[in-house]
């Protein structure tokens, strides 16, 4: 029921965490050293909802992802998926997610949309 009523959503909140070496999925447990790792050598630079995407905003195949058990994110052609974000360590991420639209607003601090503009 929860993850039919999450697919209904119109409008979704979700943060961004980077895979660096304080990696929340990491730092919080749900996944391992050795996993990190792995996501990081398979391209992953950061998450949402636990779903990892590299530099280019692709789900990473396998590893963890075969695993999460959080809601897909919804069609952003239907809803709004807005994320908060923000800090040098999570650009990589947030262009990614925009860029490939993983998703279709942003909520950020000055520093960081600056630097978004920039890159």
């Amino acid at each position: 029921p929860t993850l039919a009523l999450a697919a209904e959503a119109d409008v979704t909140f979700v943060g961004i965490g980077d895979l660096g070496p304080k990696a929340p999925l990491y730092e919080d447990g749900f996944i391992s050293e050795a996993e990190l790792k792995s996501l990081q050598k398979a391209g992953g630079i950061a998450e949402i909802v636990g779903w990892v995407f590299d530099r280019e905003g692709r789900m990473i195949d396998g590893i963890t992802n075969d695993r999460v058990s959080s809601a897909a994110l919804p069609s952003r052609e239907r809803s709004l998926v807005i994320a908060l974000a923000m800090g040098e360590r999570k650009l990589p991420g947030i262009l990614a997610a925009v860029n490939r639209r993983l998703v279709n607003g942003l909520i950020t601090d000055e520093r960081t949309a600056t630097a978004l503009l920039g890159a």
